[in-house]
């Protein structure tokens, strides 16, 4: 879940299969248009289709007395769920979107461990590389199978990942966040510049749906009695040239 305080002590609560919704929308509006286009967006739309299962049922952070933040998780949790939603991905959606999937789990690791953004311990870190590996062989052989090269699916990848990025950005309510070779930064609560500006119009507007949560639950069962009826929020976003 990515988790955004409010003011007013409450959190927005995005489950991340409904950012990508807004790295999707990002996808379809790219000055350079990503080909072959469909399944690039659809890539897009899908890339965290590995966490629609988790979201169904967030685990509760005792800490904080709300869902666990995404990017809680260690390599060691977060490799098994990846993998199976890579096999979803390529039964449901086609190789080029199973492969883009696969390859941005890799992407999600070396951010791990690059820039600590994933618990580190022996079991993560071992888990992420080995994940990294296998994606590397299993890789190149979709691409065989697609008639695809690296040089093809690379710009691909780096796109599905600068969209994420910013919709991730959105979501999460940070200010100032580095994008592939754009940075978003905010302008207001429910706006925000991009720079260099890598879209085909002057301005986008974005949307996508999230929970809004009273503030923290007493308890993991205050949690899961409240969750079926908690209120919907629909997030509007409006990104400008900077």
């Amino acid at each position: 879940m990515i988790l955004w305080q409010q003011p007013d002590g409450s959190v927005l609560a995005t489950p991340q299969p409904a950012h990508a919704v807004i790295a999707g929308q990002l996808m379809r509006r790219l000055a350079d248009r990503p080909e072959p286009f469909e399944p690039a967006v659809t890539a897009a739309i899908e890339h965290d289709c590995p966490w629609q299962g988790w979201e169904m049922a967030p685990e509760f952070d005792p800490a904080t007395g709300l869902p666990r933040l995404f990017n809680a998780l260690s390599g060691d949790e977060h490799v098994p769920m990846w993998e199976d939603g890579v096999r979803m991905a390529l039964a449901n959606f086609g190789l080029l979107v199973g492969l883009l999937v696969m390859r941005h789990g890799s992407h999600i690791y070396r951010l791990g461990i690059l820039g600590n953004r994933i618990a580190p311990s022996a079991i993560s870190l071992a888990a992420m590389e080995g994940y990294m590996a296998r994606e590397r062989e299993r890789g190149a052989a979709i691409m065989a199978r697609l008639g695809m090269s690296e040089a093809e699916v690379a710009p691909l990848s780096a796109k599905l990942a600068m969209v994420d990025s910013i919709a991730l950005a959105l979501c999460w309510g940070q200010t100032n966040f580095a994008a592939g070779s754009s940075t978003l930064i905010r302008s207001a609560s429910f706006a925000a510049r991009v720079a260099p500006w890598p879209f085909d119009t002057p301005g986008l507007e974005l949307s996508t749906e999230a929970l809004h949560l009273p503030g923290p639950f007493a308890d993991e069962a205050a949690m899961r009695a409240a969750w079926p009826e908690l209120p919907r929020r629909t997030l509007h976003f409006t990104l400008s040239a900077a």
